[in-house]
């Protein structure tokens, strides 16, 4: 086919593409994760002159993105999970007017939205950590697993605000990367967020939840990411990939698994359009536009981010990951399928990949000598566990693999919260892909370090502190 005819879903026309370039996902249409399950309605345009927005008790109330549900908008719930989604449904019938803030909910100060068997007092950051960040009945999986790959590394999310408490006024400018200008730009919000509530009873966040040290980080950068794209719904369905370069100001790249043995993977990011010809490097931003015009996802060969390669080979691209994980790239991936308890169209979060070496006689006299290769993933849902081999009960496996145990410092029958082991060939089946992002660890370090020199690091990181890089290839 000639360079300038590209052929997508059988029809051919004219492009400035080259489709037969020896990448098998160049430009090839992309479903988003999950699919929204209707046309959503039309929404107001939040222009116009902001207010001063003080409100007469003092707090700061966004007048660009009020507490109403023209912010919430037509969402349709996570459709990875249907009883989610019809559960959001009836949710929505119960919003709260006004919504609610942290202190009204958590701590001496709560009232009659107090969330149930909570303790302690609310906070912006505590212990930063990916394993306690929750998704709520949206579905945007694919923004809640990229905050929990950034929250490896805890500057990462603080450098994302300027605050670093809780505020009095409720005020929060947080900065959101578009590639699209290649430049920053601060969302001012204030701390209501959707709050649902029975006549009597208690009530809950309706989206992102707080963690379990009571830290509000999570519902304040979903609300900031909402209002960047106009409503929450814009955020109903989505990539990690485009994500992780919103939170970061760094490119990330998708790479398509393939599950057959021996079967090469392939490198792509993500382009947004009406058409083929007219689509565009895929940003949070445009997200406006590709759900009002229902705007399509293609993949583009991303080989220019790795080395000129447009497939990739399983040992190259375990041992790429596994080097990507080593220097604290952002890593995330999307479910190809419902395989033994992994969710179909659902995003998780990748927290380590670990090789274990096998070498030993069994009682028998057969020599055993390989490489398990085993990759941690956490579903930010915190439910829904694989039951797989390497499961959290598996005995049998774990027992038959007592190296495996020691090194990925598991506990049998020990329940994680949607945490949990799989080797690399189970992982291959249930996930189509992985999303990259090329975050380089900076001075900060990984949550896993508890010592007091690392807690202290991770509350002075100031408000900025993460730079940006053009997307150069592509």
């Amino acid at each position: 086919m000639g360079a300038n005819m590209c052929k997508v879903d059988g029809q051919v026309s004219k492009c400035e593409v080259v489709v037969n370039n020896g990448n098998p996902l160049h430009m090839k249409k992309i479903d988003a994760r999950p699919e929204p399950a209707r046309a959503p309605p039309s929404l107001q345009d939040f222009k116009g002159t902001p207010s001063k927005g003080v409100s007469k008790t003092g707090l700061f109330e966004d007048a660009e993105f009020p507490a109403s549900n023209a912010s919430i908008g037509g969402v349709t719930g996570d459709a990875a999970n249907p009883n989610v989604a019809q559960y959001l449904e009836e949710m929505m019938k119960l919003v709260v007017p006004g919504w609610a803030r942290p202190r009204q909910m958590v701590g001496k100060e709560a009232g009659e939205h107090k969330l149930f068997a909570t303790e302690g007092e609310p906070c912006l950051f505590a212990r930063v950590s990916p394993r306690d960040i929750e998704q709520g009945y949206l579905g945007d999986c694919w923004l809640v697993s990229s905050m929990a790959t950034l929250a490896e590394y805890p500057d990462r999310v603080r450098s994302l605000f300027k605050q670093n408490t809780l505020t009095e006024d409720g005020r929060y400018d947080v900065r959101l990367y578009d590639p699209t200008s290649e430049e920053w730009k601060v969302v001012t919000i204030d701390d209501r967020l959707p709050f649902w509530q029975r006549p009597g009873k208690h009530g809950n966040l309706c989206f992102a939840k707080q963690t379990k040290e009571n830290e509000f980080w999570p519902c304040l950068l979903e609300k900031a990411v909402a209002k960047f794209v106009m409503s929450y719904h814009r955020i109903d369905g989505g990539f990690e990939s485009v994500a992780m370069e919103m939170l970061t100001g760094k490119p990330s790249v998708c790479v398509g698994l393939s599950q057959v043995p021996g079967g090469a993977h392939a490198p792509y990011a993500l382009l947004c359009g009406q058409t083929p010809q007219t689509a565009k490097h895929a940003t949070v931003l445009m997200r406006k536009e590709a759900y009002d015009a229902h705007w399509g996802y293609w993949g583009q060969d991303a080989s220019a981010l790795l080395g000129g390669k447009k497939q990739l080979s399983d040992d190259e691209l375990w041992n790429m990951l596994k080097d990507w994980d080593k220097v604290g790239y952002s890593l995330a991936c999307g479910s190809r399928c419902a395989y033994k308890g992994i969710l179909h169209g659902h995003a998780y979060t990748i927290l380590r990949l670990l090789e274990v070496p096998i070498d030993r006689k069994t009682k028998a006299g057969i020599e055993e000598r390989f490489t398990l290769k085993m990759v941690h993933v956490r579903n930010p849902h915190r439910t829904n566990e694989w039951f797989g081999r390497f499961h959290d009960d598996d005995w049998e496996t774990w027992n038959k693999y007592p190296e495996a145990l020691k090194a990925c410092a598991h506990k049998v029958g020990v329940k994680d919260n949607g945490v949990f082991w799989m080797d690399w060939t189970e992982f291959k089946h249930g996930f189509r892909d992985v999303g990259i992002c090329f975050d380089k660890r900076s001075e900060g370090t990984r949550y896993t370090d508890n010592s007091k020199a690392a807690i202290k690091e991770h509350q002075e990181v100031k408000f900025g502190q993460v730079g940006y890089q053009k997307w150069e290839g592509l």
